[in-house]
């Protein structure tokens, strides 16, 4: 499942990264690009994996929440019993499909499988490698602080995403974090030790108006799990802490974005 809003290079990019060895059909749901569309023919072309190509074209832009849950029903309409990830410009690695699928077909209890990923520049360079917690227990402690998962390299059961009501409309930015806090409620989940993606790093992308967003929606969603968890009680002072700098930074003339002294990497709600 691959969304797509003008970004048709990055699209060919991330189609030609499937190998032609792996067994996958893969669904582009275009949310109403209408400055770049996406080029049908040079997808199909680039396209080599051991499967179908199949776009559903939104009439209107509406956000990627509503891409991936139009996605989801389209999956859900076809009776997969599988859904993965990635992003336009995101780069599978050679067998990260068919890795992900054995693992998922030996663990038939585990709903949620994730891995590693390798952040690149945009000059293909490898910045850093991000490494999730691997257990179910270990994710739900660190989910209580952020997301512990990367969202393109995650793959799913589309009947337990359906169960908790897909991705929620109401935290935009952090779609994906409150997705998958509600799958590890009530579902085994897992990460896979593999780098399973190559992540394309776009600073021009990253606006501090949304790291606000993003950081405000992480803490609702902290704030509906908290409980009474001390460790998700100062996650949540974590966020509000990191909310509260980036609005004192943006009051500084020429200051930089992140002056937090930690690496500041924002994707689909996440911090790095």
């Amino acid at each position: 499942l691959i969304p797509h809003y003008n970004n048709p290079q990055g699209l060919l990019r991330s189609l030609a990264s499937i190998d032609a060895d792996e067994r996958c059909d893969v669904l582009v749901v275009d949310d109403g690009s209408v400055q770049a569309p996406v080029d049908e023919a040079a997808a199909r072309q680039v396209f080599r994996a051991q499967g179908a190509l199949h776009l559903l074209r939104l009439p209107r832009n509406q956000g990627i929440e509503h891409a991936l849950n139009a996605g989801l029903a389209w999956v859900a309409a076809h009776a997969y019993e599988l859904v993965g990830r990635l992003d336009c410009g995101d780069e599978n690695l050679p067998g990260r499909f068919a890795r992900q699928e054995a693992y998922l077909q030996a663990h038939p209890e585990v709903v949620l499988l994730g891995g590693a990923a390798s952040f690149v520049a945009q000059d293909g360079t490898e910045s850093f490698v991000w490494r999730p917690p691997l257990t179910h227990p270990a994710i739900l402690r660190a989910l209580r602080h952020n997301s512990a998962f990367v969202h393109p390299t995650v793959v799913m059961r589309p009947v337990a995403a359906a169960a908790v009501g897909n991705y929620p409309l109401d935290v935009r930015a952090a779609e994906d974090y409150a997705l998958f806090y509600m799958l590890a409620e009530r579902f085994p989940v897992a990460n896979l030790p593999d780098v399973l993606i190559r992540y394309e790093l776009d600073p021009g992308g990253i606006s501090l108006s949304r790291r606000r967003r993003q950081l405000r929606a992480r803490l609702t969603v902290q704030w509906r799990h908290a409980g009474r968890s001390p460790v998700a009680w100062l996650g949540m002072a974590r966020t509000v802490a990191l909310l509260m700098l980036r609005q004192c930074i943006a009051k500084l003339p020429g200051g930089p974005d992140n002056a937090s002294g930690e690496p500041f990497v924002v994707q689909d709600g996440k911090v790095f």
